[in-house]
């Protein structure tokens, strides 16, 4: 064995696995037929029955807020699941939530703020109108089973701008939803995944808790929170 495979492997023994933070975005009645739209999008069937299933397996499905917390331990085997969902959909509150409301499952939207209100389109999307609107936002944010980061105002690959670009993209969009919600904004997701260390930076002198990527894999005892881990949920 070489010596960095052996220094993984010490790696996840010290550093067991406590739990998933999974990516999501839209939650839709029926899939697209285009597969870079259909990859983004979920069934409420689906994902019911997979939070089901998880909920079987005993594990238990928590704030991000709590990620960090020291009862997910080495000594605990009970595992956690953090649902967040990117972008800003409005099927996040329409399809989404009520599934979630009614199973009391906590969940994260990490919102770019240029495209509230359908202010800018969803070039992915392109001709589609399928933002949240500033009531929809300011409804999720009123249940505490909701919580709302930040993404950015017009969802750019972090890694490709200057350090003045990116503050200005990840501070402006802090700055828009804390002055709409009316409390502190904690949590960012990095668009595309993209950052570099001047992101890293910035989300440290912001003071965010936690910044997620788009991979990563589980999340384990003593993972950092910037970048935290994801894993990409796609329904098959």
């Amino acid at each position: 064995m070489t010596p960095q495979r052996l220094k993984r492997k010490f790696y996840k023994l010290t550093h067991p696995v406590v739990g998933e933070v999974w990516m999501l975005h839209r939650v839709v009645e029926r899939r697209s037929e285009k597969p870079e739209q259909r990859e983004l999008e979920v069934t409420p069937e689906w994902l019911e029955k997979e939070i089901l299933k998880y909920q079987r397996k005993g594990y238990t499905f928590i704030p991000i807020d709590s990620i960090l917390t020291s009862h997910f331990s080495l000594f605990n085997s009970r595992r956690f699941i953090c649902l967040t969902f990117d972008d800003g959909y409005r099927d996040n509150r329409t399809l989404a939530y009520p599934l979630l409301k009614r199973l009391g499952i906590p969940f994260t939207v990490y919102v770019s703020t240029g495209f509230l209100d359908n202010r800018s389109e969803m070039w992915w999307y392109p001709g589609e109108a399928l933002a949240l609107s500033t009531e929809e936002l300011l409804a999720l944010d009123a249940d505490p089973l909701c919580t709302i980061g930040a993404h950015t105002v017009s969802h750019p690959k972090l890694d490709t701008l200057g350090r003045e670009q990116q503050q200005s993209e990840i501070k402006t969009s802090k700055d828009d939803l804390e002055r709409l919600l009316g409390h502190s904004v904690r949590h960012l997701s990095f668009p595309h995944g993209a950052h570099n260390d001047a992101t890293l930076a910035i989300c440290r002198q912001l003071g965010f808790a936690t910044a997620a990527q788009s991979w990563g894999g589980p999340f384990r005892r003593g993972e950092k929170p910037w970048p935290l881990p994801r894993i990409n949920k796609i329904q098959s």
